[in-house]
């Protein structure tokens, strides 16, 4: 197997968790510099980097041996493989906490912190998977989810092809029903479920890979338990509802490996529609951060269209 950004992400997956010790200490810094170190100063996010291509037998692509990001940034410049736009799975990413301009790197801000891109999302963040990062002051090799606000560039390593990005996005398959039937199946956002002024009481969705877990909320009722299925003539796991109209909907993916290594961890991404209203935001799984709620909808108000597929 050649060197591809999925073997080097392969790698960095299998060390998220790992927590660096008072002050500084950690395996990736031990490994740099030689022997066991600690200290404010041995900040180890591109130590973290440089470990994990060393480690997959790629310390060549990053065309220098360093701690310092801007030092790092600078080795892509120097061989033409640095860009500020148009990011990639697998690239070596730098990011900037202020306004400052570098003058290592012209045309960036100054970057302070690194880490590899796990995957470009479809709301324009990436998710990364960084070392000394998160709320410890020493640190741990943590997946984040970051705003293209605070990239300041990224290097891009010259990875051999990769196998693996044959792999399509898996799709999904949904339908509801409303007035006692059954509407035909929809497929991602092709269409919508539902009808214009005509409350949904069930849900059945299915995705072309990987599992669906979904559930949703009785208007002036409750939750119903979840299900997996999907189903019709399944009563207990094939659907979610009960023959009530629904307000709310809450769905979780999970994420095939095959589709992992190509495309990361995906989401499901749905929003419903009021009775007769405009759709409310879209919501991603069971997302709570940027004011999501959890679930798509609006408890004590009748949903009458849905809308879901997957998002990276």
């Amino acid at each position: 197997m050649g060197i591809s950004a999925e073997k080097i992400l392969s790698i960095a997956r299998a060390e998220v968790g790992v927590k660096a010790a008072d002050v500084k200490m950690c395996k990736y810094n031990t490994w740099y510099y030689g022997s066991q170190v600690s200290g404010s100063g041995y900040d180890w996010c591109e130590v973290f980097v440089q470990w994990v291509f060393a480690k997959a037998g790629a310390a060549s692509l990053l065309y220098t041996k360093t701690a310092n990001c801007g030092y790092a940034a600078k080795a892509f410049q120097d061989k033409g493989r640095l860009v500020t736009s148009g990011y990639k799975r697998g690239d070596v990413v730098f990011f900037h906490w202020n306004s400052e301009r570098s003058t290592l790197v012209p045309g960036t801000y100054v970057s302070h912190h690194v880490g590899i891109i796990e995957s470009v999302n479809s709301d324009g963040t990436l998710t990364t998977i960084e070392g000394n990062t998160g709320s410890s002051s020493n640190g741990a090799v943590l997946r984040q989810r970051r705003s293209l606000s605070v990239v300041s560039c990224a290097g891009r390593p010259a990875y051999d092809s990769d196998p693996s990005v044959s792999v399509t996005l898996p799709k999904v398959f949904y339908r509801v029903r409303t007035s006692g039937k059954w509407l035909p199946e929809v497929t991602d956002l092709a269409d919508y479920a539902g009808i214009k002024g005509s409350p949904i009481t069930d849900v059945a969705l299915r995705a072309s890979s990987g599992g669906m877990r979904y559930r949703v909320h009785v208007c002036k009722g409750g939750w119903l338990p979840y299900v997996t299925g999907c189903d019709i003539s399944d009563s207990k796991n094939g659907y979610a509802g009960d023959g009530k109209p629904i307000d709310a909907l809450e769905v979780f993916y999970s994420t095939p490996d095959a589709v992992a290594k190509t495309h990361g961890y995906l989401r499901a991404k749905y929003r419903l529609a009021p009775v007769k209203g405009s759709y409310y935001q879209w919501q991603y799984d069971n997302e709570r951060s940027s004011g999501q709620d959890g679930y798509a909808g609006k408890t004590g108000v009748t949903a009458d269209r849905l809308q879901i597929c997957l998002s990276e």
